[in-house]
């Protein structure tokens, strides 16, 4: 039963850490913080986290599927998808692990393989696989347009 604790700890961890990241990044409706807390009790009981926000006022969309894992006590994201959407939900970036691509657009090997983003014009980049690099990208993207 300790065990289950700890797991659940590290869940609602990493839930808050990406509410945080979200929230300090963009404006979001009132209401995502109203609602986010249900969606931190769904990955606590199902494992893993879903969030779609909008985060521009175009009408943007930032979606975030994560499946939990866990290895040695620590918390593994075994699956991820993130996901900048226009507000007609087609996607402007992604990024995730699976490994239908092993080199980038440019023909190199991708850095840290499997993961792997799709920018705005559909190329394959090597990425990181962490949520952090992805929320800086899409704020790189949405000044850039703002700015056009």
């Amino acid at each position: 039963m300790l065990y289950d604790s700890y797991q659940r700890r590290l869940i609602i961890d990493r839930c808050w850490l990406i509410y945080d990241l979200i929230t300090e990044t963009f404006a979001v409706p009132h209401q995502f913080h109203i609602d986010f807390p249900l969606m931190v009790e769904v990955a606590l009981i199902s494992g893993y986290l879903q969030v779609l926000v909008e985060i521009s006022r175009k009408g943007h969309l930032l979606h975030i599927h994560e499946e939990y894992d866990f290895r040695n006590h620590e918390l593994v994201i075994r699956v991820y998808s993130y996901n900048l959407l226009h507000k007609s939900k087609h996607n402007i970036i992604r990024a995730d692990p699976l490994p239908h691509y092993r080199v980038d657009y440019r023909r190199r090997k991708l850095a840290h393989f499997p993961h792997h983003l799709h920018e705005e014009k559909g190329r394959i980049c090597s990425f990181s696989g962490q949520i952090e690099d992805f929320v800086k990208r899409v704020a790189a993207v949405l000044e850039s347009e703002s700015q056009n």
